[in-house]
Order: structure tokens, then sequence, then C-alpha cells
């Protein structure tokens, strides 16, 4: 199984865990744009920031956290192969909302103290949170008429920064080989199909 085989797995296994241009970049595949005139790409202190976010989400313990598992390349390729350019503009919107934030607290992100960094990515969840609700309002009443107004036609909706982030963190991390090796209990020849095995307390769901 190659490691598109193993996302679209994880896409399905999580159904409305994610969100729906995630599901869509992985079910219709990547095609990779290093030919496009303008392609994506994120500046050296912006690497270094998806990086550090993964690794607050996932952090290091008695396991490699996402940074040892490039998570944060991976953002960054999946950003410029998988998803719209709209998307991928407002991903990076997220970072520069994300360091204003971090600034009031005395500094950028990466200079902050684990608390703080914490703080602050559970203010920017709290922000994706009113901003999935304000386009819902926004889609589906028209202010005039009181009717839905959203035929399809309009703009293309965004997923928020920090649900984008957050999901391509756990992507990019079970999918990794350190993620389903370490994390993950993996069994590289899992021999014949068994519907149903009793787990033990403390067992590790299995890799895929």
């Amino acid at each position: 199984m190659n490691r598109r085989e193993a996302l679209n797995r994880v896409a399905i296994l999580m159904g409305g865990a994610v969100s729906a241009p995630t599901i869509m970049a992985l079910m219709e595949g990547c095609t990779p744009k290093d030919t496009a005139s303008t392609p994506f790409s994120l500046s050296a202190d912006y690497q270094s920031l998806v990086a550090e976010i993964a690794e607050v989400i996932i952090p290091t313990t008695d396991t490699p956290g996402a940074k040892e598992a490039g998570v944060g390349p991976f953002i960054e390729t999946m950003l410029r192969d998988c998803y719209s350019d709209a998307q991928a503009a407002h991903f990076t919107k997220g970072l520069k909302a994300l360091e204003s934030k971090s600034k009031e607290l005395g500094g950028s992100f990466v200079s902050l103290s684990s608390e703080q960094k914490t703080e602050v990515l559970k203010g920017m969840e709290a922000a994706a949170g009113a901003e999935k609700q304000e386009a819902e309002k926004v889609k589906e009443i028209d202010a005039e008429t009181g009717k839905v107004k959203d035929d399809g036609k309009g703009a293309e909706k965004v997923t928020p920064f920090f649900n984008i982030m957050k999901e391509l963190t756990l992507f990019g991390y079970f999918t990794s080989e350190i993620g389903a090796t370490q994390e993950l209990d993996y069994v590289p020849i899992p021999g014949k199909y068994e519907g149903c095995i009793p787990l033990k307390e403390g067992q590790k769901a299995y890799a895929l």
C-alpha cells in the first residue's frame, strides 16, 4: 500500500471528523503542481512555524513527535498539490493571524512557552468554530428575503485555518513511518483476516 492509499483509508475511517475539502482532496487524489507558474510554497519562517504548531498538537513523549515524523513538509506538500489556491491562501492568512496572537503574548509562536503556545492554539480553535458558524449563516439566509440564497455558484467555501492544520497534522503523523510503526500497532505480516479481535488494556490501535 502506498501513502496515498493509506491517506484515503484514514479519511474514510475518520468520516465526519474531517472537513469536506480534506476528504475531497484525498479521495480525488493529488496532482503535483511543480510546473505551475506560481506554485504554492511557504516561507522558511512559516515552514518552521507549521512544524512547531504540529509538534504542539502531537508532541514528543515516549514516541517521536510530529517534527521528527516530517509533518511540517507533509502539510506544505498537501496544500500545494491537493488543495485549491483559495484554501492554501486562507491557510497562510491563518498563520499570519496566529503570529499576531502570539506577539500579544510577547513574541513569535516558536519563542513562546508551552503554556502560551497551547493558549494561542486554543484561541485559534475557538476562532475556527466561530468562523464556521458565521459561514453557515452567510450561505443559508438572505438578509432581505429570509430565504436560502446560496445556489452553489458563489465564492469557494474555505475551511478555517486551525481545522486544516489539525487535520493535516493527524493525517501526516499517522500515515508516516514513525506514526504507523511506533505510535500505532504495526503488523507487517497481518496474516488471515479476523473481523473481531479482543483488545488488551492499553493496547495501541492497529496501523492501516
